[in-house]
């Protein structure tokens, strides 16, 4: 769940195509772990954390490779006169 969470931040992210926002976005997931280790009673997980970064870069490539998708079919369905 947490990949597939931190994929939509990463797609939502990459759709207002602002470098800052992407870099915000990333900046928060690195804050929001360390918050959470600093206020947990137990033991916390890193992998988790390494989770959510595979996750987010995930949703980020797979966002930029829909913007190559999307271009290829526009120029193949293009009609030449």
């Amino acid at each position: 769940m947490i990949i597939l969470t931190a994929a939509a931040l990463g797609v939502s992210a990459g759709q207002t195509r602002s470098a800052g926002v992407i870099a915000l976005v990333a900046a928060l997931i690195g804050m929001t772990f360390a918050l959470a280790a600093i206020t947990s009673p137990g033991p916390v997980s890193i992998l988790a954390f390494v989770y959510a970064v595979l996750g987010y870069n995930g949703g980020l490539m797979l966002f930029v490779l829909g913007l190559y998708a999307n271009q290829r079919l526009r120029r193949a369905m293009r009609v030449t006169h």
